[in-house]
């Protein structure tokens, strides 16, 4: 008895050692950045420039849900808080001019990010999105009203960047009566390293960006398999009693 006891305890414990690993090397379509630490607006009940009351059109988002919104090719489910990251503008200057350590800890073919801004500065970056790998190097992403960004209110004006497209738009809601946000897909160059974090950069003109939501497409988040081994070993022992 006590052989077979063994033997399916050996049994289990490579099991558990297969799927442990699989945890930390299989690729998930979607994995959601955790915005709501760095969050410093809100969505519902407040304008998202001001944070005075008043709804807009983002307040229709579908809060506190996953959903799916257009992407450049095909859908991109985004995770929407009441709340999103808003960084400096010249029309806005009460912003931070950098946010800086969005934790991400995780590795990504892509990265797609839900973003507009208020007000826009056409033929020049006005805001940059930073990769931080764990290895201390830097890919950045520039944002370009009219190439890959644009007002919010402009949901209707052409995009010249294949990677970018308005994701979600609305035809009701301040202060415009209309808005919307897009989708802009990132590939990242270096897929094999992990990003550790992610930083937002006003370059400091007229634009003034908010961005409600970032996605991991094609990603894997940074999981110790050999200690969720030894944690399942523990409690398999206890429980059979061996």
């Amino acid at each position: 008895m006590k052989l077979v006891k063994f033997s399916v305890l050996i049994a289990l414990l490579c099991a558990i050692g297969v799927f442990s690993v699989g945890i930390a090397t299989a690729l998930d379509e979607w994995i959601y950045v955790d915005l709501e630490e760095k969050s410093n607006t809100f969505l519902v009940g407040h304008q998202w420039w001001t944070k005075t009351p008043g709804d807009s059109t983002l307040s229709l988002l579908p809060i506190d849900k996953v959903g799916a919104f257009d992407g450049p090719d095909g859908k991109v489910k985004f995770q929407i808080i009441d709340g999103a990251i808003v960084v400096f503008g010249t029309n806005a200057v009460q912003w931070p001019k950098e946010v800086e350590g969005i934790v991400v800890e995780g590795k990504a073919n892509f990265i797609y990010f839900l973003h507009a801004t208020g007000w826009e500065q056409n033929g020049v970056p006005s805001y940059v999105f930073v990769m931080n790998y764990r290895d201390g190097k830097k890919e950045e992403l520039e944002l370009i009203s009219g190439f890959n960004s644009d007002d919010w209110c402009h949901e209707e004006a052409p995009l010249e960047d294949d990677n970018s497209v308005w994701g979600w738009f609305k035809k009701v809601g301040g202060p415009c009566g209309h808005a919307g946000l897009i989708t802009t897909k990132w590939e990242n160059p270096r897929p094999d390293i992990w990003i550790d974090t992610i930083d937002i950069v006003s370059l400091e003109l007229g634009s003034v960006p908010v961005i409600p939501a970032i996605t991991l497409g094609e990603a894997t988040l940074d999981v110790d398999a050999v200690g969720k081994l030894s944690v399942t070993w523990g409690s398999l022992k206890d429980s059979r009693r061996f």
